[in-house]
């Protein structure tokens, strides 16, 4: 289960707690064990070499050597082995996976980067970023507020750096760290206060939390400071129908509601990597006024479209699918991820 206060991996911040009524499929792999002493120090030693040593290790090394080796330990079931066995499950039936194995790869090495991310971004420079992205789109220039909007797709983290370039601050909206919630995982503790602390420190302002109401994400935006989120699990109220992967779905409207009573533009954006040579890919889209919801709606349904057919193993929300999905699909669905369509 996501704790309460941890960027959601491996996108940004998250703007809706996740509903009591979707947790079940994220228990499947993420619920914690009877919790014993000797239960506690697996959970312990496995954040430890998931989240810390070999993301740490991996980001000190030249990235060439670094990736080489991110891309052999993704090959091994041991790591997020829960997670990516009931993501593969709930992928296959919606048609998404041809070859199981390679998904499953491909799944571990995007959790794996994700956190291997954190540490770049805390010891990289901008020139790492120069050598290793390819950038496609530019943010909106001047210095006026925006929302920029991911989803939980891809390893999306190094977007912050390239945001705070355009000269520009922004907000992260987050949940609440509650330290309660973390009784007896004490690594995972320091590396949600340490991933949340790198936000705030990129994006030069304090975190947003969305329990908070609306009124602090408006003040933030009329001083002109960005707000960075992601697009949530549907389930809490204000969802809006769309057509993803060619079946009927829904989308929480959250953000693009407050876009438009603040009459400022949303900007969508997805980064990704080449699973052959670690090459990243920033795609910001084009400024998006909100005049009209549907509409608005419907291009954010069109670029999640866009990323699902272009990297599916990307998405960390497969648990989720059935809340997205207004009918679940059988067993043997199969889907023409051939057919990809120019978001």
């Amino acid at each position: 289960m996501q704790q309460p206060g941890i960027l959601p991996v491996p996108s940004l911040v998250s703007i809706s707690v996740r509903p009591a009524h979707h947790e079940r499929n994220w228990r499947r792999y993420d619920a914690p064990m009877i919790d014993s002493r000797k239960n506690r120090l697996r959970r312990e030693l496995r954040v430890l070499v998931e989240r810390w040593l070999v993301p740490a290790l991996i980001a000190a090394l030249p990235w060439w050597l670094g990736f080489r080796i991110a891309r052999r330990l993704a090959r091994w079931p041991w790591f997020f082995r829960e997670r990516v066995v009931a993501t593969v499950a709930i992928a296959q039936r919606y048609g998404v996976v041809d070859d199981p194995q390679r998904f499953a790869c491909e799944q571990r090495l995007y959790h794996l980067i994700d956190h291997v991310d954190l540490f770049l971004l805390k010891w990289r420079s901008d020139r790492y970023l120069d050598r290793h992205f390819d950038i496609e789109g530019d943010w909106p220039a001047g210095d006026g507020a925006l929302i920029t909007l991911s989803f939980h797709w891809g390893a999306g983290f190094w977007a912050l750096r390239s945001l705070r370039r355009s000269g520009r601050q922004f907000a992260g909206l987050s949940v609440r760290t509650d330290p309660d919630s973390f009784a007896g995982q004490a690594l995972l503790h320091r590396y949600a206060l340490l991933r949340n602390a790198e936000v705030i420190k990129t994006g030069a302002h304090d975190l947003v939390y969305i329990g908070d109401g609306p009124r602090p994400m408006r003040r933030a935006l009329q001083a002109g400071t960005c707000l960075l989120t992601s697009i949530d699990v549907p389930g809490v109220g204000g969802e809006q129908a769309v057509r993803l992967l060619d079946r009927d779905a829904q989308l929480p409207s959250g953000m693009i509601k407050l876009a438009e009573k603040a009459q400022v533009p949303i900007v969508f954006f997805a980064v990704w990597l080449d699973p052959a040579t670690g090459r990243r890919k920033l795609r910001i889209r084009e400024p998006l006024s909100v005049t009209d919801r549907d509409t608005a709606m419907q291009f954010a349904a069109s670029h999640f479209d866009w990323m699902l057919r272009t990297a599916p193993a990307a998405w960390h929300f497969w648990a989720y699918a059935d809340a997205f999905f207004l009918q679940a699909p059988s067993a043997d669905t199969e889907l023409d991820l051939e057919d990809q369509q120019s978001a």
